[in-house]
């Protein structure tokens, strides 16, 4: 069966090629952006983020059918209600001003209302949702492509330019505030950054599993090493493999793509935890012996 897709890779004008590319362009992004999440711990802010997206997927659905806004597509609705949470969790959680995870929550709630909302208000027949909500990778446009691509280009720019500052966020926050840096002003920026990363992976996953996608493979790297530069290359390394075994495994086998791609991350990395942890007790066991 896997001889099957590779021949359909290689073959002429193949959408399975497509694939690959927003496999690849994705894990670029998710190594990167997915150590700021785990270093920063801010995972619950990402499943916001993620959830709120089906708020802009519905509503790009609604414009097509209703006003014949063709351009408005999915994957524009889905980068608009990104930025807009990623802007409304910055501005209401600033410095305590308001519970951050009451307002999470509330993004989180109200997204998927609005999306439910707007998708069943469409005239004709109701559209599938699984294939928003658990990702249908298979169906990735070039123009998708070309979208992902120019995140890519943005979001590792920025990160060049910010890295530093992003570091200090993560874990000097008050260190960087004390040398009179606009901290609010980088917190938003990596916020919006994160939102454009939680879309691509959500072409992958899904609106429900991209959150898994984006913290398991950067957390199995951070148990390998310890510096963040480090973590972004074996986290996107991780996040390529997995994605691509899971992709070859759900064309094969007819499985759900993005939901095999998550299985295979979350066991890489419990089998990598439950390998730290015997290898810990071996080394222990052995200096108290001697």
């Amino acid at each position: 069966m896997l001889e099957q897709f590779w021949q359909d890779l290689s073959g002429p004008d193949s959408l399975l090629r497509l694939t690959v590319l927003a496999v690849v362009l994705a894990s670029v992004a998710c190594g990167v952006m997915g150590s700021y999440v785990v270093a920063r711990r801010c995972s619950y802010m990402v499943g916001a983020v993620s959830h709120s997206l089906l708020g802009g997927i519905g509503l790009a659905l609604l414009c097509q059918r209703r006003l014949g806004m063709d351009w408005f597509t999915p994957l524009w609705g889905a980068l608009l209600a990104a930025l807009l949470a990623a802007v409304l969790i910055s501005v209401f959680s600033l410095r305590g001003q308001r519970r951050e995870d009451t307002m999470l929550s509330a993004i989180w709630a109200l997204g998927m209302a609005l999306g439910l909302s707007c998708i069943f208000a469409m005239p004709g027949y109701p559209v599938n949702l699984n294939s928003y909500l658990f990702g249908n990778i298979l169906l990735v446009t070039p123009q998708d492509l070309k979208i992902m691509a120019v995140l890519d280009v943005i979001i590792l720019v920025l990160v060049w330019l910010f890295h530093t500052r992003f570091l200090c966020l993560c874990f000097h926050e008050e260190g960087l505030r004390l040398r009179g840096v606009n901290a609010d002003l980088f917190l938003l920026l990596l916020n919006l950054l994160l939102a454009l990363t939680v879309v691509m992976l959500a072409q992958i996953a899904g609106v429900i599993l991209c959150l898994a996608l984006m913290i398991l493979p950067s957390a199995t790297a951070a148990i390998f090493c310890h510096r963040l530069p480090a973590i972004m290359l074996l986290g996107g390394i991780f996040c390529l493999l997995s994605s691509l075994a899971g992709l070859m495994l759900s064309y094969a086998f007819n499985l759900p793509t993005g939901a095999t791609i998550v299985e295979i991350s979350g066991g890489i990395y419990l089998l990598t935890v439950l390998g730290a942890v015997c290898r810990r007790k071996f080394f222990r066991s052995g200096a108290e012996n001697s």
